[in-house]
């Protein structure tokens, strides 16, 4: 079996969670002995030889140079060329012109296709830039709805590509997987709670903010909340402005961007991790975690009710109140309860989430596909 991935950025790229989510995928169906070749861009991966074909353990891998990502010239000719060779193609984003070229060309040659939108057809993410949107929509729902096999990571975001595809489409469900990291033991000689991910609306860390200037338990607790992520934007300078405003500054901290094992270490040393997001597909943040064995706070926007059932954090409305509650809730909770909480983090992440462990679900949607494309 042969399986192309056209994709924007490919790790070591870090633009967005799906350049790992599709990395660890290949990763885990070579080991499996399945053929991969996935043609992405140079963004964001200093060090990698560009346009020339690697040999890695990710497949055969080519990172094509491009000056504009919307239009990746040389990504969309390569993966065109491999077209030809391969049983199946296995598409990231919708809202992408190297996507829907590669849709088109697949289709048309009778190519099996799987398209993961990530999140993309969810309302709150459509809100942004939708004057653009609504005519990909139109043509993706007119001319593939019904050829090709859409890619869910969760009931919430399956429930999302009916409603916007139409009742007729094809969906696949399968969480998001993940190379686990090693555990890391780290214990941070200062107290704090974790956000970490893209700086933006849609992940309502204002709403955190706010909750932390409700709690006096908090602020007076000696915890703090730590931001991790690019804060070089107005959405983070108005975080920052609404922090000093609350007088809550000396309780929040902006650390940058953070990656590799100083990320692991900051998941190890955090007493819990936040996900507030008003919407989330999935979530790759809340397995990081998990994987370090730190619990997680997630939004009911997200599809972590499984954090309540294994009792390995909490699920809650991202309303600053109730923010406020469960983040009370999480640290007056007593050592015996909390270090329960970290096993069965850890648990959970091992148990569900390992993509070594699962891959053989993957092999067979992709099986499932191609024979029913014969």
């Amino acid at each position: 079996m042969k399986i192309l991935f056209p994709i924007g950025t490919l790790y070591p790229s870090q633009q967005g969670g799906p350049s790992n989510t599709v990395y660890w995928l290949a990763k885990a169906l070579v080991k499996a002995g399945i053929e991969v070749t996935c043609v992405t861009t140079d963004i964001l991966t200093q060090g990698v030889p560009r346009d020339k074909w690697l040999s890695t353990d990710y497949g055969e891998v080519i990172y094509c140079s491009t000056r504009h990502a919307m239009f990746a010239v040389r990504m969309m000719w390569e993966s065109f060329k491999k077209l030809f060779h391969c049983d199946a193609v296995h598409l990231t984003s919708v809202f992408n012109t190297g996507s829907l070229f590669m849709a088109f060309c697949s289709t048309l040659v009778g190519k099996p296709l799987v398209w993961s939108p990530r999140g993309e057809f969810d309302k709150e993410a459509l809100i942004y830039s939708f004057h653009k949107k609504k005519w990909v929509l139109w043509l993706v729902k007119r001319v593939f709805a019904k050829k090709v096999f859409f890619h869910a990571t969760s009931p919430m975001e399956w429930f999302d590509i009916k409603n916007v595809m139409g009742d007729k489409v094809q969906i696949i469900e399968i969480p998001n997987y993940m190379e686990l990291p090693e555990k890391r033991c780290t214990k941070s000689s200062e107290r704090y709670i974790l956000f970490i991910g893209r700086i933006h609306p849609i992940k309502a860390v204002d709403n955190l903010i706010r909750a932390i200037g409700l709690s006096k338990k908090f602020t007076a607790s000696g915890f703090s909340l730590w931001i991790a992520g690019n804060d070089k934007n107005e959405y983070a300078d108005s975080l920052k402005a609404m922090a000093e405003s609350l007088n809550i500054t000396h309780n929040v901290k902006f650390i940058g961007h953070v990656e590799g094992l100083e990320k692991q270490e900051l998941y190890a040393g955090a007493h819990f991790t936040l996900m507030p997001s008003h919407t989330e597909n999935f979530g790759n943040v809340v397995i990081e975690s998990l994987a370090q064995g730190t619990p997680v706070i997630a939004s009911t926007g997200t599809p972590w009710k499984k954090l309540e059932e294994k009792k390995a954090g909490f699920w809650c409305g991202n309303e600053p109140a109730e923010l406020s509650r469960q983040i009370e809730r999480a640290i007056e909770m007593n050592e015996e309860e909390y270090k329960q909480y970290r096993r069965n983090a850890f648990q959970l992440a091992t148990q569900e989430y390992n993509i070594y462990e699962n891959i053989h679900i993957w092999i067979e949607a992709y099986e499932k596909l191609i024979n029913s494309a014969k």
